[in-house]
């Protein structure tokens, strides 16, 4: 009989911390998102990931009402792990720089369901809020010296009995109404709540990172992530970032042409009902959560976010040695 080694990974995940919080290294934030992103979604519950985030020494934490933020709670109420809005604030609560990651610790697409092989693989879903969560966690022994803050939404996409409905409209935190056509574009749905607070700080610089769409990978391959956004300089200053942290990225145009794909009239719709084109259409979306006067960047890491095939840890960590690069400079 084969005796098989037993593996802690809470263990390996509060290990990795420790050593995070004590070097403030991209190294060890690289390792903490990986373990993050890579654990098995039954431990990476909500619940789970708001308690990890709430530990970080260094950092005020606050896990905000999901009630007050309609997007979130329609994605995650088919699950009975319930989702979790976290702020982290660093040296102050009115940053120079807000942070956004989607976190959803696992994605069956909801009442539009996958199919199972694309299932498999779908707790990466959460590496864009693990990422910020593993570089906020270095920057008070990284001794970076600029007011940064953190929104991350936490949420299971499951078809449960409280599942948002393909045609359901709900409210975001900023009072935009989202028609949603189909559960499985969650991503968008989740991110539109936290941007909307993350921008109401008005940050000199507010960045999302997000496993957001399929048609981004198809543009730039596997290891390429695609970056967006509307001020040249936040992206030109976020390029350099990743480009010294050796992260290959390439920008992709936010065009405004395609704008009448998302926008109803009454608010914006989260599937663009067109099959072309997703990757700037989901970009679209997530600003209309963002006044223009804020210097915002998208990062659409769908593509090197995980290596290897769905049985191994094949979160990469992707991410975290752009922002610490651009956060300590």
């Amino acid at each position: 009989m084969t005796v098989f080694a037993k593996r802690d990974r809470r263990a390996e995940i509060d290990t990795a911390i420790d050593a995070v919080t004590s070097s403030g290294s991209a190294g060890d934030a690289v390792r903490l998102a990986q373990l993050l992103t890579s654990a098995p979604p039954n431990l990476l519950t909500p619940a789970a990931a708001a308690s990890w985030a709430s530990s970080l020494p260094g950092l005020t934490a606050t896990v905000l009402d999901a009630a007050d933020f309609g997007a979130l709670s329609a994605i995650g109420g088919g699950s009975s792990n319930a989702p979790q809005m976290v702020r982290l604030d660093y040296l102050s609560a009115s940053p120079s720089v807000a942070l956004v990651g989607k976190g959803i610790t696992f994605d069956s697409g909801g009442l539009s369901l996958k199919s199972p092989a694309a299932m498999q693989s779908m707790r990466m879903d959460v590496a864009g809020a693990a990422t910020v969560l593993a570089v906020m966690a270095a920057l008070p022994a990284a001794g970076c010296t600029i007011p940064v803050t953190a929104v991350l939404p936490f949420a299971e996409n499951l078809p449960g009995p409280g599942a948002a409905r393909p045609g359901d409209v709900v409210t975001a935190w900023n009072g935009t109404e989202i028609q949603i056509l189909d559960t499985d574009f969650e991503g968008r749905v989740i991110l539109a709540d936290a941007l909307a607070l993350a921008a109401s700080l008005s940050p000199s610089l507010l960045i999302d990172l997000a496993t957001l769409t399929y048609q981004a990978e198809i543009a730039l391959g596997p290891e390429i992530a695609a970056v967006f956004g509307r001020d040249d300089r936040a992206v030109e200053r976020f390029l350099a970032a990743a480009s010294k942290a050796g992260e290959p990225m390439w920008r992709l145009p936010y065009d405004e042409r395609y704008i009448d794909q998302v926008r109803t009239p009454y608010g914006v719709r989260n599937h663009p009902l067109h099959d072309s084109g997703r990757a700037i259409t989901a970009a679209l979306f997530l600003g209309e959560f963002v006044p223009p006067s804020v210097p915002w960047v998208h990062c659409d890491m769908t593509g090197p976010a995980w290596k290897g095939d769905a049985s191994l840890d094949g979160a990469t960590g992707f991410g975290a040695r752009t922002l610490l690069r651009l956060l300590l400079a």
